[in-house]
């Protein structure tokens, strides 16, 4: 039997150190992901020969264990055990080194990148200086919503201002119509995190235009070089405030992280034209092992 634990607040400490010992670029390994779309997908975790092991209860996914590096033979063993209770069980976020240094793998595995779950990853100098030809529109926009809004204000959320934000997600959703699982998913992540945000390394700034709020971002630390940008949303209604927004907590992190992660486009179209118009550095892939039987 699986000795699975649920992830609660208490198991932050925990989890920092893990992840800090054993640093994962890929956002899924957050802490503030895994509790606050933990509560979603009903995330577990096991402790498994000196490595923490998560596993999402409700698609049946197995996380590539956390510490030392597992053989393929490990690997298999782990897998075993879970699809003993769960057969519908799939490995995923199998780092792409290990994937290129262990070939067998595809031996006892179906081994497949998930373009939609790649991570989008910037430098932080990039987003602040946005040079250059491919970056001049975002640089545009910026410059007109400060012309039209001289007095802006940057805030940093606080777990005070968490029925606000729930708030402006909502008429975020509704002036833009909006829906989907994802999306609503989305909206009970934002509100898990700000009913959290007192137990999570996590921050956020805000962008308040007369005391209303004109765009927020929520960020972490991912690594000791890189932050993940959890949630970003604006209101339509003032142009530039979706690239005033990136820009701030660009400059929010210069000097504390030199790259920004700013997770996946899950596939949605518009938001995979979004991410691309910053010139992402890089991806990093989303590699899936599922059993060839």
């Amino acid at each position: 039997m699986l000795n699975l634990k649920s992830l609660t607040p208490a198991e932050v400490p925990l989890i920092a150190e893990f992840l800090g010992r054993y640093p994962r670029v890929e956002c899924d390994y957050n802490v503030c992901n895994l509790m606050t779309w933990g509560r979603i997908y009903d995330n577990r975790y096991l402790l498994w020969r000196d490595r923490m092991v998560f596993f999402n209860s409700k698609y049946s996914y197995v996380f590539f264990p956390v510490g030392p590096e597992p053989s393929v033979g490990e690997l298999c063993e782990l897998f075993n055990l879970f699809r003993a209770e769960y057969p519908e069980t799939e490995l995923i976020l199998v780092p792409e080194s290990y994937w290129q240094s262990h070939p067998e793998l595809e031996i006892r595995f179906k081994v497949q990148d998930e373009r939609p779950w790649a991570d989008y990853i910037y430098s932080t100098e990039r987003m602040v200086k946005l040079s250059g030809k491919k970056l001049a529109k975002k640089k545009n926009l910026i410059s007109q919503f400060i012309r039209n809004h001289p007095d802006y204000k940057v805030m940093p959320i606080s777990s005070e201002r968490g029925k606000v934000i729930v708030q402006f997600t909502e008429k975020w959703r509704r002036e833009r119509s909006a829906e989907g699982i994802y999306l609503r998913a989305e909206a009970i992540a934002i509100q898990n995190t700000m009913e959290m945000w007192d137990q999570l390394p996590v921050e956020g700034i805000i962008i308040c235009l007369h005391n209303r709020i004109a765009a927020y971002s929520i960020f972490s630390r991912q690594t000791s070089d890189m932050a993940t940008v959890h949630f970003e949303k604006f209101d339509p209604d003032k142009k530039g405030s979706a690239q005033l927004i990136n820009w701030e907590t660009a400059k929010y992190l210069q000097g504390r992280y030199k790259w920004i992660n700013r997770e996946q486009d899950i596939g949605l179209e518009g938001l995979r034209q979004a991410k691309l118009s910053y010139d992402p550095d890089f991806l990093v892939k989303f590699i899936v092992a599922k059993p060839l039987a």
